[in-house]
């Protein structure tokens, strides 16, 4: 093998003797000078110049390479162009709607930015615990979070050439996205409070039990209708017809249903959730039964004036089982049917 290697690399070998004549021929020929004679019109003499085959072949060479470049770069500012045409097209059409959304973009991240400080002030409001806002990342923190993602994602991206990046208005949105997303503990802990709140508020008596009434006693201290010494009136005295229909002031159940010859006469107390119960006294007629569940607003009983009265009227009381009994117009004057 090494012998073949040897005998074709002596065949074209400059040391060749067939070679060497070869080379010095085309070089004979390279270096012959052929004689231009340029004969001008008119009386001017004429002129001639000498040039080697060498000089006309590079001349030539350089002739081919400059066309070459020139059709190159006239098909390529062809292709350029229509490509510029296409994305002037593409442009024109959603111009108008990049606008728009790069300005919707600004209105969501002042809106956002007021709704999270309106959720801070009501996170103070309902006394949150501060520790949980110590959780919530520092906004820069934030912001690099977003932008390592989209860059990462970027790099991931088929369709996106190489160099290019999405624009500034996305990098902008996944910002606002991340920043939600962080603080969504922020809007689950108002959101638990108002809904347990809520629960509170939609099972507490804050109802009137009449529609129209006119009081004539109200809580606290009073001079007795009846013996005319001054005594603690521990409800209301809200006078009408008798029959004037009589409402749960909320949702609960049936506790009581008695007669007392003195005091309250025919009267019902419904108990309701978290410590709180309503009784409804001196009533003509009663429609409910012990153990029933009643709704707020439903009619359990009528004006009457049994037990010790001066003239019809319902005694309303609400009792909370920690506190006793209360101001009921503190409760009645949240709320009316």
């Amino acid at each position: 093998m090494k012998k073949k290697i040897k005998e074709i690399t002596s065949v074209f070998s400059q040391d060749n003797p067939k070679i060497k004549k070869q080379i010095d021929r085309v070089k004979e020929k390279g270096h012959q000078r052929m004689t231009i004679l340029v004969i001008p019109h008119g009386y001017d003499s004429s002129f001639h110049f000498q040039i080697s085959v060498f000089t006309i072949l590079f001349f030539l060479a350089l002739t081919v390479g400059l066309l070459s470049l020139a059709i190159f770069g006239i098909v390529k500012s062809s292709n350029t162009r229509s490509e510029i045409n296409n994305l002037s097209k593409i442009y024109g059409t959603y111009f108008d709607s990049y606008i728009s959304n790069a300005s919707k973009l600004e209105e969501m991240q002042e809106e956002y930015s007021r709704l999270n400080e309106n959720m801070l002030e009501l996170f103070t409001l309902i006394d949150g615990n501060d520790d949980e806002l110590l959780k919530f990342p520092p906004e820069d923190d934030i912001r690099t979070t977003a932008h390592d993602s989209l860059q990462k994602e970027e790099l991931e991206d088929k369709e996106l050439d190489v160099g290019r990046k999405y624009l500034n208005e996305i990098y902008e949105l996944r910002f606002l996205k991340q920043r939600m997303d962080e603080n969504k503990r922020l809007v689950e802990a108002n959101y638990q409070y108002l809904f347990q709140r809520s629960s509170i508020l939609s099972r507490t008596p804050m109802y009137n039990p009449m529609y129209s009434y006119n009081l004539t006693s109200p809580f606290g201290m009073r001079k007795s209708p009846t013996t005319g010494y001054w005594e603690y009136h521990d409800g209301l005295d809200m006078a009408n017809a008798t029959g004037t229909p009589i409402f749960a002031a909320g949702p609960g159940r049936v506790a009581r249903v008695t007669y007392a010859n003195t005091g309250y006469g025919h009267h019902v107390i419904i108990q309701h959730e978290y410590g709180f119960s309503t009784l409804y006294g001196h009533c003509s007629r009663i429609f409910v039964r012990v153990g029933q569940e009643v709704r707020a607003g439903e009619m359990i009983a009528e004006v009457g004036a049994t037990g010790n009265v001066t003239g019809p009227h319902l005694h309303y009381e609400v009792i909370i089982s920690e506190e006793g009994k209360t101001d009921p117009e503190e409760y009645m004057q949240s709320g009316v049917f």
